[in-house]
């Protein structure tokens, strides 16, 4: 018969210890110790920790050979991590191509689908959230994608060549820049995502009709003022009267205004009104990137995002209040910092 013998009674306390405080099996290997001590027999021993007989000789031995602290587990080095520089590459391989090239009928990927994709094809057994957590070390997020033209301005370099000598030219000699855009502000309120509680969705009033204005608004590109008029439709002759404000705003200084290439910015009522305005001088940007290029864009992305999103008012003449607050509290700073 095997038995051991327990040398003091702190070892003795120091065993008892690991039956209470140490992790299941290691506390079972303490109790083989101490009922070995006790001269129980090592068949019995096994039958009353459901194990095998050898399993508890193993145990003994190692005990008799390096005392208690051999009863603990050793340091392991643990599971692979998963997201290794490899499973990162797979990820980012298999997410840069549409579920089209591997033949699912699906257009964009779903975390479920990338996981049962990466499972079958790379034996990349991931959970849902690793892939998530892989996804966004990789610097993807899930958003809505942006239209974008058709087509390219040929002529593109040279357009903002040329444009940036005229805005050095006018700098030279003291002629204020502004870039001028419009946008349209309507009734029937902007959808934007909101923090919502679960299961109490916002409901927002539809209007019966849906009315419309136009703002008609400049960035002065030294100074960072906005200058804007708010117009019941966007015509050349709102356009008209847009340019004679602002002119009247600068005292009829010399002025370079930037534009893209809309039918109203390039009408013939226009081009008559020029002739009688020479202080004034128009300049466009490229073709079809009027939103990429023009920063009074972010502007009305910042307005739209901010003060309109989600807002449902009970007539157009509270909207254009709305904006007009906007206006009144954006500051040059704020401004630049939005279009940078």
């Amino acid at each position: 018969m095997l038995f051991v013998t327990i040398a003091s009674e702190s070892e003795c306390q120091a065993l008892r210890d690991l039956t209470r405080q140490a992790a299941g099996r290691v506390a079972l290997r303490a109790l083989m110790v101490l009922w070995s001590a006790e001269r129980v027999p090592v068949p019995e021993i096994a039958a009353r920790l459901a194990c095998r007989p050898k399993t508890v000789r193993k145990w003994l031995g190692r005990f008799a050979r390096d005392g208690a602290a051999s009863l603990c587990d050793l340091p392991r080095t643990g599971r692979p991590r998963a997201d290794s520089a490899a499973a990162r590459q797979a990820v980012w391989a298999q997410a840069h191509q549409p579920p089209s090239c591997f033949g699912y009928v699906a257009a964009i990927w779903t975390i479920a689908a990338l996981s049962s994709h990466l499972a079958a094809r790379c034996r990349l057994r991931l959970s849902a959230w690793k892939v998530r957590q892989m996804l966004r070390s990789l610097r993807y997020r899930f958003t809505r994608p942006k239209h974008a033209p058709r087509r390219i301005d040929p002529e593109r370099e040279q357009v903002q060549q040329e444009l940036g000598r005229r805005i050095s030219v006018a700098r030279s000699v003291g002629t204020h820049i502004v870039v001028e855009d419009e946008t349209d502000i309507r009734l029937f309120p902007v959808l934007r995502r909101m923090w919502l509680i679960v299961g109490e969705q916002l409901r927002l009033q539809a209007p019966l009709q849906n009315q419309k204005r136009t703002i008609f608004g400049g960035i002065d590109i030294e100074t960072g003022v906005v200058f804007y008029r708010v117009f019941g439709r966007k015509r050349t002759l709102e356009m008209i009267g847009y340019l004679g404000d602002l002119l009247s705003a600068y005292g009829g200084e010399p002025l370079l205004v930037i534009f893209d290439h809309a039918s109203i910015h390039k009408s013939r009522a226009l081009r008559e009104w020029l002739v009688l305005h020479p202080q004034l001088e128009l300049a466009y940007l490229p073709r079809y990137g009027g939103h990429k290029d023009n920063p009074v864009e972010k502007l009305w992305w910042h307005l739209k995002g901010t003060t309109l999103a989600n807002r449902c008012c009970s007539s157009i003449n509270e909207l254009v209040a709305a904006v007009e607050r906007y206006f009144a509290q954006l500051t040059p700073e704020k401004v630049f910092q939005l279009v940078a």
